[in-house]
């Protein structure tokens, strides 16, 4: 069954140049500081500063930082 889809080219452009660009050391922490905070139980009384708190102690026991 055809389809009649077209994607627009405008959002195409932005989406190459955003993939082109890459990612920031700060957007990279705040994606991964999201993702952590997104995931924690439902009910969970962590804030996100506690999340990224802790990522920081994690980070400087292993010598990513």
């Amino acid at each position: 069954m055809p389809t009649n889809l077209v994607t627009d080219q405008n959002l195409l452009e932005r989406l190459n140049a955003a993939a082109r660009r890459g990612v920031s050391l700060q957007e990279r922490r705040r994606q991964r500081v999201s993702f952590v905070y997104g995931n924690l139980p439902k009910g969970s009384a962590m804030t996100k500063m506690q999340v990224e708190k802790e990522l920081e102690r994690i980070d400087d026991t292993e010598g990513r930082r």
